[in-house]
């Protein structure tokens, strides 16, 4: 009853925030849609992986590529209106792929200019939303707030692949594209309705590429020169490299001894465990100690990864990957939380980018380092006649699919060992209390409905 209590006092001092929440959010399943919708056009059209392979490609590469950069230009630029801006491009280019599909002259070019130019969009809208995000909600509210969001993740993860498949075998593909174009117009509305306060400005003075540089250099200094955050970020990278590896074996963990109608009932319930997750984050919080809850659940994400890869067993892959998939909404949700309170307003886009630029190079470097390890070294290793067959073998068994169950327990230990160690290095150091001193010191604090004051000054080195 308290924490419900809670809820709706945000829902009654934050109505900027819900508008905002209620308006992006369709817009992200829309998204969604429209990527999983593009991909079966594409395999439809091509029979060639590759081809999907390539779109996947162009939807990742500018976020990687250009996001320090976005991070600058989001703190030179009105937030609210970076937004605007963006959901009218992604509208118009769902318009352009309508008229193509109706004219039927769709080509597989097309969905890669698309894919990119969506990405782009996202880049900037993913930055700008997470740092217009201390500026409509209340210091002790953030964790709820980013709990929320990932709510939105968490069910555009899980509603967009079953709606997708559904959907375009009745409606078409020119259906989800209007499904898209109309959710991104209710986020336009509701963004005109809402005010987001602008920090004020402490981006180096002059134009061109040499300001912009700068600017990224000067938001690389605000995490340098601060040990938590440098800390937290070099944390964050070995989770994402973790993710990164997680991702990549799922499919083939499974689909090594069942079929992939398992394997979408097992994905459907890791869906499940990220609604739970963020469900979860939205009621709690976070609590006060934001670092705290953050090793914690880190470390729980990591026996929920041993747990996945100890046997080809489909309830033990189940109950392991719910439990990942559970506590993902809550660590990010709680290192958001923590980097938006400790770093200041008017240098969250650069900063925020930048993590983004690093956690997600771990990321990708997780993707890539997956197959060489299973294929090359740990397959062959617990084969029946491997060398590790009578050893480790005989305790998570050998076969097809058995390196890739060793690699994620070897990748589940690493990580929940890291979490450990963090934690009670963080807890004898006391830097929770260290971080909500900083931030105390170092931010200005807004409440939904103010105005940034203007004697408001750049966050100082130390």
């Amino acid at each position: 009853m308290k924490y419900l209590s809670q809820v709706l006092e945000l829902i009654r001092e934050f109505r900027s925030f819900i508008i905002f929440w209620l308006g992006q959010s369709p817009a992200e399943v829309g998204t969604r849609l429209t990527g999983f919708g593009l991909s079966i056009w594409v395999y439809q059209n091509s029979h060639a992986v590759t081809q999907v392979s390539l779109v996947l490609f162009f939807t990742t590469l500018p976020g990687v590529l250009i996001t320090p950069f976005v991070g600058a230009l989001v703190d030179r630029w009105n937030r609210k209106w970076i937004i605007i801006f963006n959901n009218i491009i992604v509208a118009f280019v769902t318009i352009t792929l309508v008229l193509l599909l109706q004219s039927h002259n769709l080509q597989l070019w097309h969905t890669y200019i698309s894919a990119f130019l969506t990405s782009l969009c996202g880049s900037f809208q993913m930055t700008a939303k997470a740092a217009a995000l201390p500026m409509m909600v209340k210091r002790n509210q953030m964790g709820r707030a980013n709990g929320l969001i990932q709510f939105s993740t968490a069910v555009g993860q899980l509603a967009a692949p079953v709606l997708a498949g559904v959907l375009i075998a009745t409606i078409q593909l020119q259906g989800l594209l209007l499904i898209d174009l109309s959710t991104n117009i209710i986020a336009v509305l509701t963004l005109l309705f809402i005010q987001i306060p602008q920090p004020e400005k402490s981006t180096t003075s002059g134009e061109g590429i040499t300001s912009i540089i700068n600017d990224i250099i000067y938001g690389w200094e605000n995490i340098s020169s601060r040990p938590v955050l440098l800390t937290l970020l070099a944390f964050m990278t070995i989770y994402f490299f973790v993710n990164g590896i997680t991702t990549v074996l799922i499919n083939p963990l499974i689909l090594s001894f069942s079929d992939a109608a398992t394997y979408g009932t097992i994905m459907s319930i890791a869906g499940a465990g990220m609604i739970v997750g963020s469900t979860f984050m939205s009621i709690w919080g976070g609590g006060t100690k934001y670092i705290s809850a953050l090793f914690i659940f880190s470390a729980l994400n990591g026996i929920g990864i041993v747990i996945a890869g100890i046997k080809p067993s489909i309830p033990l892959i189940a109950c392991g990957i719910f439990l990942s998939f559970l506590t993902l909404p809550i660590i990010l949700s709680t290192n958001n939380t923590i980097w938006q309170n400790s770093v200041h307003p008017n240098v969250q886009g650069r900063v925020l980018s930048l993590f983004g630029a690093v956690t997600g190079l771990g990321l990708a470097f997780g993707n890539i380092s997956a197959s060489p390890l299973t294929d090359r070294i740990l397959e062959p290793m617990l084969s029946d006649e491997g060398v590790l067959a009578s050893t480790v073998g005989k305790l998570i068994g050998t076969g097809t699919g058995r390196g890739i169950g060793f690699l994620m327990i070897l990748e589940g230990l690493l990580f929940l060992l890291i979490s450990i160690g963090f934690y009670y290095y963080f807890s004898y150091q006391q830097f929770d209390e260290e971080l909500l001193a900083a931030g105390t010191e170092n931010l200005t604090q807004y409440d939904s409905d103010q105005i940034p004051p203007p004697e408001l000054t750049p966050f100082k080195k130390g």
